[in-house]
């Protein structure tokens, strides 16, 4: 089967903002349709709605299926909510409204991978499904990033309520959730299927970071999604 140009899927980062992670899940993906990951600048802050800005100038001008992992819910929620060519919407481990407690803000300063032990990061948002090959790509990429960065992300992701902006979206949508995902919980999916009752819900057997610790399993479930809303022609 020829790859078609008409309806790729955009994978946005969780709150790395580089895509390393989800380097595996997006060559599997593009087995079958174009597949491009949209990175976040790591050199300078910018909040959800210039994330969302900079996501929008770099679209293809057709039509496509767009993905939202962890931190990225908000956005490509406000992308299907204004962008007419979205085939269909995917959050994956995310997020209408802050996963968190937001008196929990003022501990984001906390978040600074360098002294962090990546061992227990990793056994957080991976379980045990972690490797010491995932680890260290985890502990890299964050070592990566300026912690000024990663913390403002955090205190944005502790803030943001895009229920209203999902309400308004349209197209076809999946909700990805990992059944042993430490970080989004039923309040996170109730939120979600409150807002668009008509949301495909897939769990998984998995923790938080599912697109990358289960990435086999993960494309198989986009996959069929995006045949249903953007059949691939050749």
């Amino acid at each position: 089967m020829g790859l078609s140009t008409n309806a790729p899927i955009i994978l946005l980062p969780g709150m790395d903002g580089t895509g390393q992670l989800l380097k595996p899940l997006a060559e599997r993906l593009s087995a079958n349709r174009p597949t491009h990951i949209i990175a976040y600048p790591f050199d300078r802050y910018l909040d959800y709605d210039q994330l969302a800005r900079f996501v929008g100038e770099r679209l293809p001008r057709h039509r496509f299926v767009i993905l939202g992992e962890s931190f990225s819910g908000p956005i490509a929620i406000e992308i299907a909510a204004t962008n007419p060519r979205v085939a269909g919407l995917i959050l994956a481990s995310s997020f209408a409204r802050h996963p968190l407690p937001r008196w929990m803000s003022p501990l984001t300063w906390l978040l600074d991978a360098r002294w962090m032990p990546s061992t227990l990061m990793a056994a957080a948002i991976m379980g045990s499904a972690t490797t010491p090959e995932l680890r260290q790509r985890l502990q890299d990429v964050l070592c990566s990033l300026p912690p000024a960065v990663l913390r403002a992300r955090a205190k944005d992701a502790l803030r943001i309520d895009r229920r209203d902006r999902l309400r308004a979206t349209t197209c076809p949508m999946l909700c990805m959730h990992g059944s042993a995902d430490l970080l989004i919980g039923q309040r996170e999916i109730s939120d979600i299927l409150a807002a668009r009752p008509d949301c495909e819900l897939c769990e998984l057997d998995a923790p938080h970071m599912l697109l990358a610790t289960h990435a086999k399993a993960a494309a198989m479930v986009i996959d069929a999604f995006c045949e249903r809303v953007a059949p691939v022609h050749d």
